[in-house]
Formats: C-alpha cells, sequence, structure tokens
C-alpha cells in the first residue's frame, strides 16, 4: 500500500512537470504568434534545400566550426543535450510522473533507468564500443573535413550540387545513428559512463565561455550578461548534479561500475563528510531533484532569455531562402501597401525570427567595418532592437486585426537611430559572421527603404545622388554623352553601330567617368582585344545599374533604372555581359532577375581567368619577371567575394601573371575587411576612423609595394589611403586587369619604376 509521502511527491513532480511546460510551450507559442504578423516571404528555398541547411548547420552546427576553438565548445554543450536527452532526463521524467506506479511495483524511483530497459547486448566489451564510438566521430570529423575542402560556403549558398550535399548529408546522418545506436544499446552501465565523461566535457565548454565573457572580456561581448550568469549556473548545476549523483551511487552500490569521474567525485564526497549509505542516498536523492528541478527552471526561463536562440535558430535555419546573397526583397510598387519597415512588423517575419535567434555573441559586431572604425553602427544592436520593439508592442501587434500597419516602430528612440542605419557599408560581414544564420542586413536595408519611400528622410549627399541619377543616370551627375570619352582611340564600336557581338562590356560609371578607373577600363579592352573576343559596348546608351539607390532605400528609382537598362540589353537581344565592377556584376546578375532580366554575367576576373584556362593569353616571360621583382597583396571586394564567392580566380590570375604566390592581409577571403564604399558609402563623408584608412593599413602591413583589387570602390577607396599614408611613391594601387596587360606578349603597357604601368593603353 502506498504512503502519503510518495502520493505526495508524485503531485509535486506532475505540478511541477506540468507548470515548466505550460511556461515553455506558451512562451513559444506567444512568439509564434508574434513572428507571423511579420510580412510574408515568398521565396522560401525549397524543402530539400531546407532540410539541408537544417541538416548541417543545426545538427552538425557547420557554421559555428568557422570558428573553430569555438565550435568544438559549443559543441560540447549542444551534443551533450543531445547525450542528455537521449535517455537520462526522460528517466527522471517518468520516474516523477509515475513514482507512485513505479513504488508500487517495488522500483525506486531515484535509480529508474530508461537505459535499463532499452540495453541491447551487442556483443561488445566497454573498450570495444569505446573505440568504435571514438573511430565514428573521427570519420565525422573526416567527412566535415573534405566537404568543407571542397566547398567551405554552407546551406544553400553551397556551390557543390544537391546531390553531392545530400551524399555528405546521409553518410553524417548514417554516421551521427550509428554513434546514438551505441550509445543507447550498449546497456545502462555503458550509457551513464559515456553521460558522465560528456558531462566533463559539458563543464570545459562552459569553463570555457565563462572565461571568454568575464576574465578575457572578449570585445564583441561588451554587454553586462546577468542571462548569460543565469544559463551557465542552469547548465553547471545539471552537470553537477548528474556527477555527484554518480558519485554517491558508486559509494552505494559498494564501487561496482566506477569510472574515473564517478570515483573521482566519490573521493571529494568522501573528503567533505561523506561516510555511511544514509548519508550517500540522501545526496544521491538530493542530485536527483536538483538535477530535474533545473532542467524545469530552464524550461521556464529559456523561452523568455536571450538563450531563446536554442529554439529559434534551428528554425532559422530551416526557413532559408532561394535567393542569392545580400539580395534585397523584391517589391511590388504598384501595389504593395508596405514600403520597408518603420514599424516592426512591416520587417519580413523571417526577420523577427532573427530577432529572437540572436544570441548576442558580438561576432557581427566584431566585423563590422563600421563599428571597428567608432561609428555607432551595432548590427547585434540591430537584431536584440527588433527583439525588444516586438515585445515591447506585442500587446498592439497581436490585437491588429487589420492589413495596414500598427504603430510599432523599431526606427527612433529608445530602438535604432537613423544614424545607425546610414553607416551601414552592405558589406554582408556581419550575416558571414552570424552563427545562427541572422541576417542583420536585411533588416537594415528594409528601414532605409522606409527612412526614403515613407519618410523622405536621409543624409543630403545621399539626396544629391538621387538626383544626378535622375538627371544624368549615374551617381556622379556627369553629363551622359561624355559616356563613351573614355574609349577614345580604342576604336570601340557601341551595340548601336554592330550588335554582331559575343559579349557586351558594361563599362559601369566609374569605368565610364572617373579618371584612375577610366585605365581600368582600357587595359581590360586591351586583354579582350589579346584574347580576339568579340565585344562591344553601349556607350550613351548605358546607365548607371542603380545598385547604390537600390541600396539606399529609394527602390523606385532602382526600378525604373533598371527598366530602361534592362529594355536596352533586351532591344540589342544581349546575353553574356561581362564588367570589371563588382556592384554592377552583383546588380546585373541577381537584383535583374527580379524584374525579368535574365543575362549571363561575369566579372572581369571570372571572364579572364576563363580566357586564360582556353589559352587565349600569352604571356610574356621577360615582362612576369618584371612584375614578379614585386609583392603582391589581393583585397577582396565584398561584392565579388561575400557576395558572390569569387575568391580564387583574381588570386590564380595574378600569380599567373606574376609567377609568386599572393600575400594575404589579416582579413582576407570571407573575412576581409570592407574598404568603406559600398551601401552609398562612397558619398558620404566619415566621421571618426574611416574604413578605407584602416583596411589600407592592413593591406601596407603585409609589407606588399603593389596592391591588387578588382573594383572601381575599393581602388578609389585604397588609392586615396595609400594616398592618406604618404606612401603612394612606394606602393602601387593596380587592378588585377592592369597587371595581367603588362604581363600580356605584345602589350603596350610597360612596368617602369615605382611600379607604374605606363603605355598608349594607359
Amino acid at each position: 500500500m502506498l504512503g502519503g509521502s510518495e502520493i505526495a511527491i508524485n503531485l509535486f513532480h506532475l505540478a511541477f512537470f506540468g507548470l515548466a511546460h505550460v511556461i515553455f510551450i506558451g512562451a513559444i507559442v506567444y512568439r509564434l504568434r508574434l513572428i507571423f504578423k511579420g510580412q510574408k516571404v515568398p521565396n522560401l528555398a525549397g524543402m530539400e534545400a531546407r532540410l539541408r541547411s537544417f541538416i548541417f548547420n543545426v545538427i552538425f552546427q557547420k557554421k559555428l566550426f568557422k570558428e573553430p576553438v569555438r565550435g568544438i565548445m559549443h559543441a560540447f554543450i549542444f551534443f551533450g543535450f543531445i547525450v542528455y536527452s537521449l535517455l537520462h532526463t526522460p528517466s527522471q521524467m517518468i520516474a516523477g510522473n509515475l513514482w507512485s506506479v513505479l513504488t508500487s511495483q517495488g522500483i525506486d524511483p531515484y535509480t529508474f533507468f530508461l537505459s535499463q530497459y532499452v540495453g541491447l547486448e551487442t556483443g561488445l566489451s566497454a573498450l570495444q564500443t569505446s573505440l568504435a564510438i571514438s573511430g565514428i566521430i573521427v570519420l565525422m570529423i573526416a567527412t566535415m573535413g573534405i566537404m568543407n575542402a571542397i566547398d567551405p560556403s554552407y546551406n544553400a549558398e553551397s556551390k557543390l550540387p544537391a546531390a553531392m550535399q545530400w551524399v555528405f548529408a546521409l553518410a553524417l546522418l548514417a554516421l551521427f545513428g550509428a554513434a546514438v545506436a551505441l550509445v543507447t544499446l550498449s546497456g545502462h552501465h555503458f550509457y551513464e559512463a559515456f553521460l558522465h565523461y560528456f558531462s566533463v566535457l559539458v563543464l570545459l565548454g562552459l569553463a570555457y565561455f565563462a572565461y571568454r565573457r568575464w576574465i578575457r572580456r572578449a570585445q564583441e561581448l561588451d554587454v553586462p550578461s546577468p542571462a548569460s550568469v543565469i544559463v551557465l549556473s542552469l547548465i553547471g548545476t545539471l552537470m553537477l548534479a548528474t556527477i555527484v549523483g554518480a558519485g554517491a551511487q558508486l559509494y552505494l552500490d559498494g564501487g561496482k561500475y566506477a569510472t574515473l569521474v564517478s570515483q573521482w567525485m566519490l573521493a571529494a564526497l568522501q573528503w567533505l563528510g561523506m561516510s555511511d549509505a544514509l548519508t550517500a542516498t540522501a545526496v544521491r536523492n538530493f542530485s536527483w531533484w536538483m538535477h530535474i528541478g533545473t532542467v524545469y527552471a530552464f524550461m521556464i526561463y529559456l523561452p523568455t532569455s536571450k538563450h531563446q536562440h536554442l529554439i529559434f535558430a534551428p528554425i532559422n535555419y530551416f526557413l532559408i531562402k532561394d535567393q542569392p546573397r545580400g539580395m534585397m526583397n523584391a517589391m511590388d510598387l504598384e501595389n504593395s501597401t508596405v514600403y520597408g519597415a518603420g514599424n516592426v512588423q512591416e520587417l519580413p517575419f523571417t526577420s523577427l525570427i532573427d530577432g529572437l535567434s540572436c544570441i548576442e555573441c558580438g561576432r557581427c559586431t566584431l566585423v563590422c567595418p563600421a563599428n571597428r572604425t567608432g561609428k555607432l553602427l551595432n548590427p547585434k544592436r540591430i537584431m536584440t532592437e527588433v527583439k525588444h520593439s516586438m515585445l515591447d508592442h506585442a500587446g498592439a501587434i497581436l490585437a491588429h486585426k487589420g492589413e495596414d500597419s500598427v504603430e510599432a516602430p523599431v526606427i527612433g528612440e529608445p530602438y535604432i537611430s537613423e544614424e545607425e542605419l546610414w553607416a551601414c557599408t552592405t558589406c554582408y560581414a556581419c550575416v558571414e559572421a552570424c552563427p545562427v544564420g541572422n541576417n542583420q542586413l536585411e533588416s537594415i536595408l528594409e528601414m532605409r527603404r522606409n527612412l526614403v519611400l515613407v519618410q523622405s528622410s536621409m543624409p543630403q549627399m545621399i539626396q544629391s545622388v538621387f538626383v544626378n541619377y535622375e538627371n544624368n543616370g549615374n551617381p556622379w551627375g556627369i553629363a551622359r554623352h561624355k559616356r563613351g570619352e573614355w574609349a577614345e582611340g580604342l576604336g570601340l564600336k557601341t551595340l548601336a553601330e554592330d550588335a554582331n557581338v559575343d559579349v557586351l562590356y558594361w563599362v559601369g560609371s566609374s569605368g565610364s567617368y572617373d579618371d584612375r578607373n577610366r585605365k581600368v577600363a582600357r587595359a581590360f579592352v586591351e586583354i579582350l582585344k589579346a584574347a580576339n573576343v568579340r565585344f562591344g559596348i553601349l556607350g550613351e546608351e548605358e546607365f548607371a545599374t542603380g545598385d547604390t539607390a537600390r541600396r539606399t532605400g529609394n527602390e523606385y528609382l532602382f526600378q525604373t533604372i533598371a527598366a530602361e537598362n534592362i529594355a536596352t540589353l533586351k532591344k540589342y537581344n544581349v546575353k553574356k555581359i561581362v564588367t570589371t565592377s563588382p556592384h554592377s556584376y552583383n546588380c546585373l546578375k541577381n537584383d535583374y532577375r527580379q524584374l525579368g532580366g535574365d543575362f549571363e554575367v561575369f566579372h572581369h576576373t571570372e571572364f579572364i581567368a576563363m580566357l586564360m584556362e582556353e589559352g587565349k593569353l600569352d604571356l610574356d616571360p621577360e615582362r612576369m619577371e618584371n612584375l614578379g621583382h614585386r609583392r603582391v597583396v589581393y583585397h577582396d571586394a565584398c561584392y565579388l567575394g561575400r557576395y558572390n564567392n569569387v575568391y580564387a580566380q583574381p588570386r590564380s590570375i595574378l600569380e599567373k601573371a606574376t609567377g609568386m604566390s599572393v600575400t594575404e592581409a589579416v582579413d582576407h577571403h570571407s573575412k576581409s575587411l570592407c574598404c568603406g564604399a559600398g551601401g552609398g558609402q562612397m558619398w558620404v563623408e566619415e566621421e571618426h576612423e574611416r574604413v578605407n584608412l584602416k583596411r589600407t593599413q592592413q593591406l601596407i602591413d603585409t609589407g606588399a609595394d603593389l596592391i591588387a583589387t578588382a573594383c572601381p570602390f575599393c581602388m578609389t577607396m585604397i588609392t586615396d589611403g595609400v594616398k592618406a599614408s604618404h606612401l603612394e611613391e612606394q606602393v602601387a594601387v593596380k587592378d588585377v586587369a592592369e597587371i595581367l596587360a603588362a604581363a600580356l606578349k605584345g602589350s603596350q603597357s610597360k612596368v617602369e619604376g615605382g611600379f607604374e604601368l605606363v603605355g598608349s593603353a594607359h
């Protein structure tokens, strides 16, 4: 017959269990209701792409391993939760909810473990099982390593074919499943031993993150975080409760089934005074309640803290979009009722998930060029203020039934200032760095749209750029009839004169009007002629692509410009385009497709690399030897590298032209520091330290006397940076095309002192 104490314990646990789950589920549902008050997102990726993203980035933590040490420590904690969730914590929940039933059957709830009932005889010893699991882990690491070596990008952006990604995904899932099966089916004592050792790994991970925040005081962890204290304490308590309970149970078992962890804990408990079975039982029982109580406390606290990323980040990685990196959301200007985001629910619902997914780790802030040079912009704060605005206005948002926006501002005090939004260079570094898949840039650009289209609020210099676009079709405001002057003496024909060409050279406004970048355009023409490429230009019929207008919020102006350019390109039946500007490249290749402009677009480094592979360009060994005396560092342009994953081709061209390896700056490839010109910053006067000066100094610090780039904006910004350092006599700044042209047989370009490229082509 059951005693009153057993029934009371059962009722107590059921109440605590129910309360924790009601609060946990209620908080999640509440936030999901808010999320789906955001704008619809019609361009989500297909289900199989979303599943791949989830498998790689949630189950196997692929993006977190972009920072290996932090990735490993986070993996200890993440997989520790999985190990606990397999059998240990469910065993305690079942024991608590069935306390009376188990007691009536003579089963001690404190020693009830599912692992006693699901274990199978595998025929392997504990040592053999451990070696098998270790081998599986090694194979998983090797599989991930091979995949990263082939293509380091992640989710839908991977260059690997979907079928090949699935080969890796299924292999990893099979290995992971085998490891889980061995852990759960190899018997109760093996599972418990595995749990003990994994608990130590979790504690190691917690200690590492505590060290980074409170001892090392990592720069990106710039905000005091009581939530971090609470969560680390809760997780640490979970681990310690298990280990302490294991030590006490080892005493009660007479030393049977010991692990090093339980032995050490038993020794510590005995040193503290545990010397009899009664005390050991009390310690074991207290640890049991401490563990399950902490589980429920964690459930109650989690969905209302910043660590709700455990719930929403997996959703984030599942709701990826089927669009190129950095692509802005399409806008139907004629039928839309929302023009950007001034109120929080005007953001896409995926941006609201971003706010809840943010763990405030600060990786985005650490790489942000504006923040690194003292500007107010903090991408981490963009995410947290989206969340704060949504939660602060939750009542009004949920009560609102109409299609028009409810008053729930996200721009302005106490949330996001206009100064922050206009400081962004749109370099995409924050998105690249974020371990939970947030798109900080999307929120910034949607808010810029609202400032321009709804509030007519923008910096004066940006307004001048818009006027220049409207009057002359380029941000400089130079007359359109001068657009072809750069090509004087080269004998080029426009498509109006001869449309029978294989490729259109889209010169861009910089190549057409800026004196320094006109030299780049002429060098590229020399290369095209050397390879016997049939090409033409548009001349006065070419407008700027409108990239700056779009990324400074003027969607109406962008679509007007793009529509005219697309009509011109279709008039001449253009199929293939090559351009020397990454901004034009990205806009023509990606943005124009939203408006019906589907063209095959190449950046000039991609096109040159293809010409070289096809053997259409002959290099002069003597010229290469002269170039090889210089030390070359290459600067990755944001819209070429992070936006379009073009890293190898420029370096390959430089190495072939000079016969030397390219030097790398401290920030390079996907971590390259922006030159400071993107997102309209080319035409805005900076306050605080200039981004271009910081980037130029990184390049100079390599000891290189030749800085190579492949972007007209970068050319301008880095050239200015070299001049500001008074090193223009010692350090040359050249486009990849200029350097290659100087290495061609029969080239008109020459290499003379100070690495000044001179000749009729320049």
